[in-house]
């Protein structure tokens, strides 16, 4: 008797099992970040409330000398006067009003609780 090969042919167990490659893909939403309600009122500058400050009528703008903004609201601690001698300090509440700063009324801004909270006191309760 002679015994036959042939030749790439097995019965062996491990060649039998079949390799197989299985390939997941997973879409992942695009994430999006929108920046329009952190940016709430004009810009919190020196130069902002200033320009709010020369622009509104009788207000003899000698120098802003501190300054907090809260959303729409603002404080600044300044000097008003027509020259050095006869100046005062004062504090002035702002709102926005488009891109700029307004003057505001203080009395009714903070009697009415408009000024927010975490500028409040700076803006309402000092002279």
């Amino acid at each position: 008797m002679v015994a036959l090969a042939l030749a790439g042919c097995s019965n062996s167990p491990a060649a039998l099992a079949k390799s197989t490659t299985t390939t997941t893909t997973t879409t992942v939403p695009p994430t999006t970040t929108s920046t329009s309600a952190a940016a709430v009122g004009p810009p919190c500058t020196s130069a902002a409330i200033t320009a709010g400050i020369q622009a509104s009528p009788n207000n003899d703008l000698i120098a802003v000398n501190g300054f907090g903004c809260s959303g729409a609201w603002a404080w600044a601690g300044v000097t008003l006067g027509t020259n050095a001698q006869s100046s005062f300090d004062a504090i002035m509440v702002l709102m926005a009003s488009g891109p700029a700063w307004a003057v505001a009324d203080r009395a009714t801004a903070c009697n009415q609780h408009l000024v927010p909270a975490d500028i409040y006191n700076d803006a309402c309760t000092t002279s």
